[in-house]
């Protein structure tokens, strides 16, 4: 097995000069400790603009860094899955590696069952040691959820086309892993096998977030959900979003933007056949 880890990143060399460190110490790029699988590393500079590509082919010299004129968003890690030569993708934020047990558990459990396609890590800070994912208690496949680290077959990416460009952050994860429900793909998640995500916006939202994710939300549930269940995860959606802005009025405006935005624009077009069972997994995983 040869596994190809992709990275995108936009002028957060700290993060991802820690994120490299963390998979040097497991052996990556080269052999995966504990697991019969090569690696290599591609890290995908989102136009930064700065000397982070230099910086980091001087630090690491074996990873691959492939520089892009502008910010494409999550488009950017299409582009390092296209160059990849690996038959699994580990698809991580630039804040984020995988436990060592998890990855190795999770390779072999690809390895043993052609079936699976993809694996989502539990997103876990390397801190407080909470899970982002909190209603996850047992193994679960047909999972409906992807976060900042994903192990993806190269085969089954492809086939689901990869990330939604046109989202450009946040939902872009979950919305491939409902792509893959679609197409009978099987996504799978254990609490055991995490990824240690290193945040600081996964409690509290910024701007950017409140307008892009309700935006994506409200766009991911008019190209998956069915019937009685788009209008429920709609508002469903935007009432989370609220939540998170509080009383704050230049907050709420961004929430407000995204709704407009979310509804009033054309979703991203989906060209799989959708029946809406993955998103009514989704919603029944996440209420636990």
């Amino acid at each position: 097995m040869h596994l190809s880890v992709v990275i995108a990143t936009y002028r957060r060399i700290e993060a991802l000069e820690r994120t490299l460190g963390h998979l040097a110490a497991l052996g990556l790029p080269g052999d995966v400790r504990g697991c019969d699988a090569t690696s290599e590393v591609i890290v995908v500079d989102n136009g930064s603009g700065d000397n982070s590509p230099d910086r980091l082919r001087e630090r690491f010299p074996l990873v691959r860094v492939i520089e892009l004129q502008s910010n494409l968003g999550v488009d950017a890690f299409n582009r390092g899955a296209a160059a990849a030569s690996g038959d699994v993708l580990l698809i991580l934020d630039d804040d984020a590696w995988p436990d060592q047990h998890a990855l190795s558990e999770a390779l072999a459990a690809l390895a043993a069952d052609p079936s699976l396609a993809a694996i989502s890590l539990v997103p876990v800070h390397p801190d407080s040691k909470r899970p982002e994912w909190s209603f996850v208690r047992q193994r679960v496949d047909s999972f409906g959820f992807m976060g900042c680290a994903n192990l993806v077959r190269t085969s089954a990416w492809r086939a689901a086309g990869g990330y939604e460009p046109a989202y450009f952050l946040y939902r872009n994860d979950t919305d491939l892993a409902l792509t893959l429900g679609a197409l009978g793909l099987n996504v799978r998640c254990d609490p055991a096998w995490r990824a240690w995500h290193d945040s600081q916006f996964t409690a509290a939202k910024s701007e950017r977030w409140l307008n892009l994710a309700t935006r994506n939300w409200l766009w991911l549930c008019r190209r998956h959900a069915r019937g009685l269940h788009k209008p429920l995860g709609i508002i469903g959606g935007a009432a989370r979003a609220v939540a998170h802005a509080g009383l704050r009025p230049r907050r709420l405006a961004q929430v407000a933007r995204g709704v407009w935005a979310g509804l009033l624009t054309p979703a991203p077009a989906l060209k799989v056949k959708v029946d809406g069972a993955p998103f009514r997994r989704h919603m029944s995983q996440r209420r636990g």
